[in-house]
């Protein structure tokens, strides 16, 4: 049941206000770690925190970035056509010149979508099934299209706008990130895949693709706000919420966790308990979450100890049911597994406010979550895995629903005051 004191604390918790965070931070626009949008977001944060009067603690992580130095170019030779496309994050960049080249239609980009079709110094054209994401992981597409001899990549989103890939393998371990080949690819919509499938139709299967791109390492911080407890103060309750995005605004993935984070530290921070919160603003989320990950082997010691359980608020504004993740699966790890003891937990008190959330498998991967408990750190994730926006541009402030940012909050912020206080 909720107590008098917990119905009393959740009722100071806004959505608008949560809102409020979203509007002014996706106005920055790129977050991307190591990037002067970034640089400005972990200000906000500071002084957020700082507001509150929690303890700030900056660990510091160098980790690849990626940038686009120009605008990506597609253009079909024939008609001079053009179409609005997005690099994956980490795609390489073509020679300055581009390339000129025939594009090759390949269905899935299986292994048996290549037989009896040369693309030997061709572009590989990629059609994505279902919602869309299945090709996110684009790395192991890329390599498979280049073992085959082409020289660039197109994928068909079957939205109408393109959205942001990574050429990443797909994997868990940080040393598996990469594969060992990699090309220069887009991402088109389904309307300028109909158009591009058009001009092949016709015989105009000749295009100029240009993507200028750098990864390099870069410096940020995963920065925390420490709220003491008053009996263990070594003792806390972990929330995450990462900053970076995809693509701007990126409002819900993931203003709509680092929002609900500021304004469950601003209620948990005026209240005396036993063991102490810590709330972390993360980056390098995107991608296979390498910011958390440097942060829990920096501290591994610390948080296997002190920090009693952990968790994640990622992409909660926007979609169908809000969810928890019990299960995680990664092709290089056993599938990860959250405490059962946690997500019944959160059933419980959903219930008893009269709130639902379901819980999933999630089919390519896990979030930050996933690295605390690696670490032997209990942790579950909120996640609402339908937004039709994903990593778009269309991901913006006015597609929030705050009421769903409300109800997320609600439950996160007993949740952690009862396990701060048992």
């Amino acid at each position: 049941m909720i107590s008098t004191k917990e119905f009393k604390m959740i009722r100071e918790i806004k959505g608008k206000n949560e809102l409020e965070h979203i509007k002014r931070i996706s106005k920055i626009g790129d977050r991307f770690v190591g990037t002067e949008g970034d640089g400005k977001v972990i200000r906000y944060i500071r002084k957020e925190f700082r507001a509150l009067g929690l303890e700030i603690k900056e660990t510091k992580i160098k980790v690849p970035t990626f940038i686009e130095l120009k605008e990506p170019v597609l253009r079909v030779e024939a008609t001079g056509e053009q179409f609005a496309a997005i690099p994956p994050y980490f795609s390489p960049s073509t020679p300055e010149e581009g390339i000129r080249a025939e594009v090759v239609l390949v269905g899935e980009g299986e292994d048996k979508d290549y037989e009896n079709v040369d693309v030997r110094g061709k572009i590989v054209l990629l059609a994505e099934t279902g919602l869309g994401y299945s090709k996110f992981w684009l790395g192991t597409f890329a390599e498979r299209a280049a073992n085959y001899g082409a020289v660039g990549l197109i994928v068909i989103h079957p939205m109408p706008w393109s959205y942001r890939m990574s050429m990443e393998a797909g994997n868990s371990r940080i040393q598996n990130r990469f594969c060992s080949k990699r090309l220069p690819a887009l991402s088109i919509s389904g309307i300028d895949g109909a158009r591009l499938m058009y001009r092949l139709g016709k015989g105009e299967a000749f295009v100029y693709l240009n993507v200028q791109t750098n990864m390099e390492e870069r410096e940020s911080v995963v920065i925390s706000g420490i709220k003491r407890g008053a009996t263990f103060p070594q003792e806390r309750i972990g929330l995450i919420g990462h900053r970076d995005n995809g693509l701007a605004p990126g409002a819900n993935d993931n203003l709509s966790g680092t929002s609900c984070m500021i304004e469950i530290a601003r209620v948990l921070s005026r209240r005396k308990s036993r063991r102490g919160f810590e709330f972390i603003s993360s980056t390098a989320e995107e991608g296979v979450t390498i910011g958390a990950w440097s942060y829990c082997q920096q501290h591994k010691e610390d948080l296997k100890k002190n920090m009693k359980a952990l968790i994640d608020i990622d992409m909660v504004g926007v979609g169908g049911m809000i969810k928890q993740v019990e299960r995680g699966l990664w092709p290089d790890s056993e599938p990860i597994l959250q405490p059962k003891w946690l997500m019944r937990m959160v059933d419980e008190v959903a219930e008893d406010l009269g709130y639902y959330f379901g819980r999933m498998t999630a089919g390519w991967g896990v979030a930050e979550s996933a690295r605390f408990l690696e670490i032997g750190v209990p942790a579950t994730w909120f996640w609402a895995p339908d937004d039709p926006y994903y990593h778009s541009i269309h991901d913006a402030s006015d597609k929030i629903n705050p009421n769903n940012l409300k109800s997320v909050s609600d439950v996160a912020a007993i949740i952690m005051w009862r396990l701060a206080n048992q």
